[in-house]
């Protein structure tokens, strides 16, 4: 059976040599530039860009930048309109409808090559003219520029990259004079020297060159951190390096990515979605222009132009202007020319000016962050899994108890300020219960699983200190204990740990009792989910406990100890969810009504089902920057429905956030009023269940 396994592999791999041969080897596709523009006034074209014009395409400009002066501004037969000798410019970018002075305006930005400055220009519709708006400093030598629109909260960026591989995300803001502003939002490095970039405001991609190695993808929200897929490297198909970069966007999320060779004086053609499968190449040739030589940056419009471009353009920089030999300028050339060549599509219904946010592939709903927690103690990925603690008496005395899974146990207050810090071990996930019965009192116990010793810790909470005091340890049979929930049995009352493993899939449930003043344990019953578990929350009224496979979705179990291994599909990442599946957690209404909510970390979002029947999907929520930064690829969560006080008085949803991010800090909790997700969902606001109830006597 193996020698099958390596022969097939084998002959894959030599058949895909052959066709990355063949790709490689076959000729390009010819075709000819309709329009040159004017020669740059100091012989530096470097990257162009296209403008739409409000009502008339056929007045839409080509502006280009001169890395050796300023920007150029074209019209569609190439004349210069204007010239604005603002400094060195290499690359620029643009986008529509951004709010200045309460007006809409196409915002341009510009970097300045070599220096640290961005600058800020408006286009003028009426007389075509660029306008600047001001300025602001980065913390890189800038290369490259490009810049995003979110789908998801309408924030402008602009992205910076230097020489040496660092990049910048900043976020722009208008301000009342008609000037803009920027705000540190991200910073990570490539690698290499990059220079091309561009963002996708659909898909919510970042692709980045770096020159002489390839094209990187990486996530354009500032939340995505610096996980990254690799579209191609320079070696497979690039003469020397990667140039420009840009996108032929088309309906329904789909169209191109297309990279320019310098030294191949060619242009390569992707698919925009997905794993951006290659298609093939052009050039641009001698016709009623000359050709295009060693094209640096790249640009592409899928809009009708006037009557030369019904269908579109594509241009590029000629870093050889031929014929007459004069300063190098920008080629236009006729997309209809290129998609029929290459066989691609041609969809000049899609508008860059008004996007499409559907593309997006998500329909969750966007929720603001209402406050968050302080950083945890430890850097690197620290944060995991959040419980709500609730006071007895004064519920705006609440916390939350969150791990720390390179080091112990956080309590916070509900303001997010840290009351205690448990230094135990790897505490990955939490959880807790109230009215154990512990040395004559009812106590609140709080587990967590120790990642360090394979064991569960077992803490009770001291209801005037606020604080955690350890009660007990047991230890499991699991292969690395990993995810956590506790479960307080409606029939008989006993109390109940699930623990699961990081490595097999294995569950145990322990039920919980009294030893000379500590908790320990009795295992009552053991099965296998499949492959890698975590997330897990159980239901103390209907009797259920999910739990979450990462990588295929969220199963229902019977959380009595005699259930057994009979299980239901919930639902999986082929349905409403996104790999990995992690933290679940369960809203209590009444007479068994409620929510399942589970967060998708692939996705950066909370997928919600009704807690009754058959978990009927509901809907999909993100929590995007409020009163905090954003909440992204998140692990564990918790709600309550119950009032904490003045600050929550219909509860509180808290999630961890694996990129805390402003300030630029370790990993924390966020929180969200559930007032906030009901309103935006259409969910139930309930405040009747109690769940210091459960388990009283």
């Amino acid at each position: 059976m193996k020698q099958r396994s390596m022969l097939f592999l084998l002959i894959t791999f030599l058949l895909t040599g052959l066709v990355t041969a063949f790709a490689q080897d076959a000729a390009p596709l010819q075709v000819t530039a309709l329009v040159e523009t004017a020669p740059t006034q100091r012989d530096g074209a470097t990257a162009p860009i296209v403008w739409i014009h409000p009502t008339d395409p056929a007045l839409s400009l080509v502006i280009g930048t001169d890395e050796n002066g300023g920007l150029g501004v074209y019209d569609l037969s190439g004349a210069e309109l204007q010239y604005v000798a603002d400094g060195g410019v290499k690359n620029a970018d643009l986008r529509y409808n951004f709010e200045l002075a309460e007006q809409p305006v196409t915002l341009l930005t510009a970097g300045l090559e070599d220096e640290t400055t961005v600058l800020a220009y408006v286009i003028n519709p009426q007389t075509r003219q660029l306008e600047s708006v001001g300025s602001f400093e980065t913390g890189i030598a800038i290369n490259g520029l490009c810049m995003y629109r979110s789908p998801v909260n309408n924030t402008y960026y602009t992205f910076v990259n230097s020489e040496d591989g660092d990049v910048e995300q900043w976020s722009l803001e208008g301000n009342e004079d008609g000037t803009i502003s920027a705000s540190l939002e991200r910073s990570f490095s490539v690698g290499g020297e990059t220079e091309g970039c561009v963002a996708d405001d659909d898909l919510r991609d970042l692709y980045l060159g770096e020159e002489e190695f390839g094209i990187w993808k990486y996530g354009a929200e500032p939340e995505s951190g610096d996980d990254r897929d690799l579209v191609e490297m320079v070696e497979e198909r690039y003469g020397e390096q990667v140039e420009g970069l840009t996108l032929y966007y088309a309906s329904g999320g789909t169209g191109y990515l297309i990279a320019s060779d310098e030294a191949g004086s060619r242009f390569q053609v992707y698919e925009r979605q997905d794993d951006n499968a290659y298609i093939g190449a052009f050039e641009i040739v001698d016709g009623a222009v000359d050709g295009v030589n060693e094209p640096n940056g790249i640009d592409v419009m899928n809009v009708p132009l006037g009557e030369q471009f019904p269908e579109g353009a594509f241009i590029a920089s000629d870093d050889n202007n031929t014929d007459p030999t004069e300063n190098i300028n920008f080629k236009l050339v006729s997309w209809s020319d290129i998609a029929a060549g290459l066989n691609l599509t041609i969809d000049t219904q899609y508008d860059p000016r008004v996007g499409e946010a559907t593309s997006a592939e998500s329909d969750a709903i966007a929720v603001a962050a209402s406050a968050e927690t302080a950083p945890v103690p430890s850097g690197t990925d620290a944060a995991d899994d959040p419980a709500i603690w609730i006071h007895p008496t004064d519920t705006s005395l609440s916390t939350i108890i969150g791990s720390d899974k390179t080091g112990g146990i956080v309590v916070y207050d509900l303001s997010g300020a840290e009351l205690q810090y448990v230094e135990i071990g790897r505490i990955n996930n939490v959880d807790l219960r109230y009215n154990f019965p512990l040395a004559g009192e009812q106590v609140a116990l709080v587990g967590g699983t120790n990642r360090d010793e394979n064991t569960i810790e077992l803490y009770r909470v001291n209801a005037e200190t606020r604080q955690l005091e350890q009660v007990g340890t047991i230890e499991s049979g699991v292969r690395e204990v990993y995810g956590f929930c506790m479960y307080v049995s409606p029939s008989t009352g006993r109390y109940y740990a699930f623990v699961n493993s990081t490595r097999d899939g294995g569950v145990e449930q322990w039920e919980l009792s009294e030893t000379d003043g500590q908790v320990s344990g009795t295992l009552v019953r053991s099965f296998t989910v499949g492959t890698q578990t975590e997330g897990c929350a159980a239901d103390d009224e209907l009797g259920f406990v999910y739990i979450g496979e990462e990588g295929v979705g969220v199963w229902k179990y019977g959380a009595e100890p005699e259930a057994g291994e009979e299980r239901t599909a919930m639902d999986n990442i082929d349905g409403n969810l996104t790999a990995d599946v992690e933290g679940i957690t369960i809203y209590y209404g009444a007479d068994g009504a409620g929510y399942i909510l589970v967060s998708a970390q692939g996705a950066s979002e909370f997928v919600v089902y009704e807690r009754g029947g058959e978990n009927a999907y509901v809907g999909t929520f993100s929590v995007i920057a409020g009163a905090a930064d954003a909440v992204s690829g998140t692990d564990g969560i918790d709600v309550t429905n119950f009032p904490l006080g003045d600050l929550y008085p219909e509860g509180v949803f808290v999630a961890q956030d694996d990129f805390n991010i402003d300030p630029d800090d370790n990993q924390n909790f966020k929180l969200v009023a559930w007032s906030e997700i009901a309103a935006a969902l259409g969910l139930t606001v309930d405040t009747t269940f109690d769940p210091r109830t459960v388990g009283q006597e």
